[in-house]
């Protein structure tokens, strides 16, 4: 079970929020030499990495701020995300936000779906005043942009669209179709509320491959069993600055 006293996640209503804009494929981020250098926190390979992959018709968004995904993940922080960020802070003409991280440690690489339901990115630092476009490197089950999100919306900031490099199948829409949920809420009854509050939120804040995960699990007992663990260990990564 989650540790006593762990921060949770915070997640509000979808209200409509737009798809994620992908600019390439994980396969094509992946296949790229200086991906693992990046991915292990190399500056430079995540610049490089950035330039070479981001479309200019992709970054046609009316934003003041840029807020990157800062986060730890396996012991090591990731550069991609961040680089990410300032390419399209420059294009679109706004300021990139690096005031907001990551405050605990997950490791969602080659993650299954439960271990990711289990370890929910939680997020911190102070939120900047406008619209913005949060960004990541890839999105599998939305669960960091959607927590990122969260956060933001929570301490005043306007989100408007997120974006990432690559994006697993069916993960671009990040609000799951309302009669997924009403399926799963007639399915698992309050037992579902329960489950997920234990994360910190409710179940109309799903994502939608979250959502579709628990859809196919079945039975009661299996979806107990997906929330069994917690959110995540503390980390003291609180920003960075270049």
């Amino acid at each position: 079970m989650r540790e006593q006293g762990a921060a949770l996640p915070v997640r509000v209503p979808w209200n409509g929020f737009p798809e994620v804009i992908v600019h390439s494929s994980i396969c094509k981020l992946k296949s790229l030499p200086a991906y693992y250098a990046a991915k292990w926190g190399d500056h430079r390979a995540a610049s490089l990495i950035v330039h070479s992959i981001v479309r200019a018709e992709r970054t046609n968004v009316a934003v003041d701020y840029i807020v990157p995904v800062i986060q730890v993940d396996g012991g090591q922080y990731n550069a991609i995300p961040v680089a990410f960020g300032a390419v399209l802070a420059k294009r679109i003409g706004a300021k990139l936000w690096l005031d907001v991280c990551q405050i605990n440690k997950v490791d969602h690489t080659d993650a299954s779906a439960q271990d990711r339901l289990q370890n929910q990115p939680v997020f911190g630092g102070t939120a900047p005043e406008g619209k913005c476009l949060i960004c990541d490197d890839v999105v599998t089950y939305g669960a960091t942009l959607t927590n990122l999100r969260g956060f933001l919306v929570s301490t005043g900031a306007e989100v408007v669209a997120a974006s990432a490099i690559g994006a697993a199948y069916g993960s671009t829409k990040l609000e799951p179709e309302r009669s997924l949920i009403l399926d799963l809420q007639r399915h698992y009854g309050q037992e579902l509320e329960t489950c997920t509050k234990t994360l910190g939120f409710g179940s109309e804040c799903l994502t939608a491959r979250e959502a579709y995960f628990l859809h196919g699990v079945r039975t009661l007992e299996r979806v107990r069993d997906c929330f069994a663990q917690g959110v995540g260990s503390a980390n003291g990564v609180r920003g960075i600055r270049h």
